[in-house]
């Protein structure tokens, strides 16, 4: 079945390939200045002769190119920029890409001085992006500092997430990218633009909820640099001593077109956690219902430190090939965790035991081999992109457990291991037609997980199991610059078949497959000086591979944990709308999802044991977003100010003793309001100052409400040294007062759950980083596979 989804994709593929290759004439450009550094922002213009009609035109991206359908009539393409002369070529002259030098114009250069004026946000097709180079979010730290203060991102729990659609893929030029490290070690200085996508087309994967798509500087030039960049850490209020949390050292040696990199990483974490826990479960006996109460504290320390090693090539072979790979290696160095657990447990308010836990984890084993080859070229008119990933993990996990009891007191020990394997290959063709371009291609991610574990407890079963899952998928969408605006659909198909086998029990063994369509629409347009956009999709999410484990963990006497294989997918439909006018942006979204994903309390057995296992909604769940950003600059004063709500509609049915029928109804309806506040002054002599405030109110998200409103405020100084800023130290202050404490109140109707969480988020941040002949690197490579490597 599978063999012959795939070859009816790749036959209407190539039958596509070869009416595009007869379709329309096309210009594609490649500006070049005196350096041969790409120019973007250079105008071009199609003109028809001998009136000099403007046909169509716009500007180069950030490599320095454009391309664009050629209409009947046009005589002319025009290539032009501030300071430089103009260049013309026949229209006729575009058979394949064109390579336009332009040469600077002395005479109006002289006397001039030369600024850059553009938007800091604007709406470019289906993303808002935010213009980095330039402003002051240049100099504000790495790329997590930076999308931290983008519109229509926000900081919850200390995860960036897309206001109203969770947490985003991210891209670094058109690459996955697969380990969120890489946003810690890239610069501020490197990212030329954002871009932010809540509602992603057909050419992502169909449970691809948003995307952020982060354009790095091109910087040009044979020779060697180096940038190094070291933070160290102090959590205010805890006894940690002020250590290293990452260092990272990134090299980079070009000549002629061949462009090595190569990246040392050491990186060291501690977490701390300590929260207060009260749990009500509802018993059924046979004598009636009785009340079960469990309340105490938790205490979570980890640490874990590890080194990254990447390496690659990058080979321009001329302006139309390109092709490079690189190789990547994480290795676990150290890796340990303490939970000690005090609990003291009541029935109908007679105590009837105490528990104190001590759960040391180790982690012996813990690495993982990723790569990347990718080829990028054109062929005529045609633009050949292709992506082979691959991927392999390995790691296990020890524990020993030590309880004490009135009643059992144990002695446990458990042993996890894990092995994970991913291949995927992706191919997109993109053809300029009619007055738009298509892109079409086909993607395979084939993904093997196993998965053993054991522990000395008689009431919890081993487990050995593994799964497979390979998707199929074929897309297609076209964009066109129409006179009232730009045009998107697309369609993506999706084949997957998914299979479990469990080789203790073969009764648990699932095996079960998907065929799902993902449209999606887009339009932009401008009226006047506001810019907008709407877009429209369906997509689906499948679940993480650990939801659907059949391992269950011990956590203490009285709450065990398990995946469930049997999860459907959600099913989201979305629609999306954004506006933007000067330095005001606005985007609200409306989404239904159907099978949501939870983790889902039930009673285990009649002694007061709970088995937290992942289950979908049997209801749809609605939710409702928006968000206001205003990013003006007085003098030295660069604010940037969101204010925004994110609201769900969701009415469930809950088991409850106490109530007529058994049942009760309860809304969890409560909107999310938040506002970030940024305020960043950029003093001379590479002085910059940031302050910044965050609220979130009290809000639902599914069953769970958070009980108390989060502030955070935040303070960093930096100071830059030596010719372009090459030497900077920052030292930032975040949640100065310590206020991100959460407080929670979880209701599953016969087992509810309250707790309040101190992460100790409060601490002191030393960056230094210096910077030598910096050069980003070429690579070009957009990997594969992407969905399956988020579900790991």
């Amino acid at each position: 079945m599978k063999r012959k989804i795939f070859s009816i994709i790749a036959t209407v593929l190539f039958c596509i390939a070869l009416c595009a290759q007869n379709s329309g004439h096309s210009a594609r450009l490649l500006v070049l200045d005196e350096n041969e550094t790409p120019m973007e922002f250079a105008t071009v213009a199609v003109i028809s002769l001998p009136d000099s009609t403007i046909l169509c035109g716009g500007m180069t991206d950030g490599s320095g190119l454009y391309e664009t359908a050629l209409p009947a009539g046009a005589s002319l393409v025009q290539v032009s920029m501030i300071g430089y002369r103009t260049a013309e070529l026949p229209a006729s002259a575009f058979s394949a890409i064109q390579t336009v030098r332009l040469s600077p114009d002395a005479k109006m250069l002289e006397g001039a001085v030369v600024s850059a004026a553009l938007p800091k946000t604007e709406i470019k097709g289906d993303a808002v992006v935010t213009n980095i180079t330039g402003s002051v979010l240049e100099h504000t730290g790495n790329a997590l500092d930076v999308l931290g203060k983008v519109p229509g991102i926000i900081s919850r729990g200390g995860e960036l997430e897309v206001i109203g659609r969770g947490a985003p893929l991210y891209y670094i030029n058109g690459r996955r990218v697969t380990d969120n490290s890489e946003l810690r070690d890239l610069m501020s200085e490197d990212i030329r633009s954002v871009e932010v996508v809540s509602n992603p087309g057909a050419l992502y994967g169909g449970d691809v909820s948003s995307v952020v798509r982060i354009r790095t500087v091109k910087r040009q030039g044979d020779g060697f640099s180096f940038a190094l960049t070291s933070q160290a850490k102090q959590h205010i209020y805890t006894c940690s001593d002020f250590e290293p949390s990452w260092s990272v050292l990134d090299l980079n040696y070009r000549v002629k077109g061949w462009d090595f990199f190569g990246k040392l990483v050491y990186w060291n974490n501690r977490n701390y956690q300590i929260s207060g826990l009260e749990g009500l479960t509802y018993l059924d006996k046979p004598d009636g219902y009785h009340l079960f109460h469990e309340a105490g504290t938790l205490d979570y320390r980890s640490h874990f430190s590890g080194l990254q090693f990447l390496g690659g090539a990058n080979w321009q072979i001329n302006d139309n090939h390109s092709l490079g790979f690189k190789i990547n290696r994480d290795q676990g160095l150290f890796g340990f965790t303490k939970l000690l657990v005090d609990a003291d447990v009541f029935l109908d308010s007679e105590q009837e035991d105490r528990l104190h836990t001590i759960n040391d984890g180790h982690l012996p084993t813990n690495n993982q081999w990723t790569g990347n080859f990718y080829y990028d070229g054109n062929v005529g008119k045609l633009n050949i992109n292709f992506n082979a990933d691959f991927l392999n993990g390995v790691n296990s996990t020890e524990t020993e457990m030590s309880e004490s009891s009135w009643i059992s007191p144990a002695e446990l020990s458990s042993e996890q291991q894990a092995t994970t394997w991913l291949g995927a290959g992706k191919l997109v063709l993109s053809h300029p037609v009619w007055k738009g371009q298509l892109q079409f291609g086909v993607e395979e991610t084939y993904v093997y997980a196993a998965q053993t574990y054991s522990i000395t407890f008689s009431g919890i079963p081993a487990t050995d199991g593994s799964l497979t899952e390979n998707n199929i998928a074929g897309f297609a969408e076209y964009a066109a610059a129409l006179p009232f605006g730009q045009l998107s659909v697309g369609l993506r198909f999706e084949h997957a078949d998914f299979s479990f086998s469990d080789h203790l029990d073969s009764a648990n063994s699932l095996d079960k497959d998907y065929n799902n369509w993902f449209p999606s629409f887009s339009f932009a347009t401008k009226a006047g000086p506001v810019g907008l956009s709407l877009s429209i999709t369906g997509k689906t999410r499948r679940p993480d591979f650990n939801r659907l484990s059949t391992e269950m963990s011990y956590n203490n006497r009285f709450c065990y944990q398990s995946g469930n294989p049997k999860l459907l997918s959600e099913r989201h439909r979305t629609g999306s709308l954004n506006a933007n006018w000067k330095w005001l942006t606005f985007s609200g979204n409306y989404e239904r999802v159907d099978h949501y994903f939870v983790q889902w309390g039930i009673p285990y057995n009649d002694e007061g044991v709970i088995l937290i296992k992942s289950d979908n909604l049997d209801v749809p769940l609605r939710k409702l977003s928006f968000y206001l950003n205003a990013a003006p600059t007085v003098g030295v004063w660069s604010p940037r100010y969101t204010v925004g709500m994110d609201k769900q509609f969701l009415t469930l049915s809950l088991d409850d003793p106490m109530a007529e029928g058994g049942k009760t109804t309860m809304s969890f309806n409560k909107p999310m309001f938040v506002a970030q506040l940024d305020n960043a002054f950029r003093f001379k002599n590479g002085w910059l100052l940031e302050a910044g405030y965050m609220y979130i109110s009290k809000l639902n998200q599914a069953n769970v409400e958070t009980c108390k409103p989060l502030h955070n405020a935040s303070l960093s100084v930096q100071k830059s040294f030596l010719k372009d800023e090459a030497l900077t130290f920052r030292l930032s202050w975040s949640d100065i007062f310590n206020s991100t404490v959460e407080y929670a109140h979880v209701n599953f109707g016969r087992y509810i759950i309250d707790q309040s969480s101190d992460n100790f988020n409060s601490c002191l941040t030393l960056r230094v980083s210096y910077r030598f002949n910096s050069a980003s690197s070429k690579y070009k490579g957009t990997g594969a596979g992407d969905s399956a490597k988020s579900r790991l």
